[in-house]
């Protein structure tokens, strides 16, 4: 009987790229590079490859360190034609302790982090710019003859086209627009002064009459006012005497026993919501609705405006 043969099995493969080419190229020093620029991390060493500026792993570490083949751009990208990287195979020192990378990696991070997170300290506020008045709202001020004469006297002595200094090529003396119209206006308000004239003093008279009216009306509402003000007296006595959550019953008429209604329950309102017993406003919670002014008069719930309608003594806070 045959002995059974033993089945072949395949060879472990070799974890990274052996090959004697050096690239002639001056070798690189890991010193030279950032921490953020090179992986020492043991198995999984990489480098920034300074002439196609990707990441490249790093081979034969514990012998002669060197940058695997690589192109300078992306293998699997079809719309390129792949072309080795001039840096294939060239030599690298690494004269870096790996603790001392990683003692300036986290710094960097940490410093990194710490710039990204900070914030100003003060935001300073936009200034509030004012709406401008709508032209219903503006207040021109009113034109006066004297003043702008005076102005039509100022602008005479400055101007060289009123004076008559001011020539053309052909030396012909140059009209001035502005002192024609500052003419034409002083006239205008010299010719309309009578009749604006004539209004003031209606309207002075009428604000005159109007305070002899006002003053001999005032032994009437001086009469009126007394008359009345014991009673406001004595209300406000009254009032003051009655306490707070008290309710006066003095001046009305008494209740009848002997057909009582039965007290009907509140209305209860929507599960999580108060309503208005007046005006039926509604509020989403209890908190909202002391907050807004709400009370209980006769024990049901009011809003702030309806309950304005009814006396102090009868409002109850929630």
């Amino acid at each position: 009987m045959a002995t059974p043969t033993a089945e072949p099995t395949a060879r472990k493969r070799r974890r990274k790229t052996r090959t004697k080419n050096i690239s002639p190229l001056p070798a690189l020093v890991a010193s030279d590079f950032t921490a953020s620029q090179i992986d020492l991390t043991p198995g999984k060493e990489h480098v920034f490859c300074p002439a196609c500026e990707n990441w490249t792993p790093i081979t034969g570490v514990l012998g002669t360190p060197v940058l695997v083949p690589h192109h300078t751009t992306p293998y699997h990208d079809p719309t390129t034609t792949p072309r080795r990287c001039s840096n294939t195979n060239r030599r690298i020192t690494l004269d870096t302790v790996i603790d001392t990378w990683r003692a300036e990696l986290a710094e960097r991070t940490q410093a990194s982090a710490t710039v990204a997170s900070r914030r100003p300290t003060k935001v300073l506020p936009k200034p509030k710019a004012h709406a401008a008045p709508a032209a219903s709202q503006l207040k021109p001020a009113p034109l006066s003859a004297e003043q702008v004469r005076r102005v039509f006297r100022q602008h005479q002595e400055q101007c060289l086209a009123c004076r008559g200094e001011a020539k053309n090529q052909n030396g012909q003396t140059l009209p001035c627009p502005d002192g024609e119209r500052l003419a034409v206006t002083v006239l205008r308000l010299f010719r309309q002064e009578p009749k604006r004239q004539a209004l003031r003093e209606f309207f002075a008279r009428e604000r005159r009459r109007f305070d002899r009216e006002y003053a001999g009306a005032a032994p009437k509402r001086e009469a009126g006012w007394a008359a009345v003000l014991p009673a406001v007296q004595n209300a406000d006595q009254l009032r003051r005497a009655v306490p707070q959550d008290a309710r006066p019953t003095e001046g009305r008429p008494e209740i009848p026993l002997d057909h009582l209604v039965p007290r009907q329950a509140p209305a209860q309102p929507e599960k999580g919501r108060l309503k208005c017993e007046y005006c039926s406003a509604t509020e989403s919670s209890l908190a909202d609705a002391v907050a807004a002014g709400w009370c209980r008069i006769i024990r049901r719930p009011h809003c702030g405006r309806c309950a304005n309608r009814f006396p102090a003594w009868t409002r109850t806070s929630f």
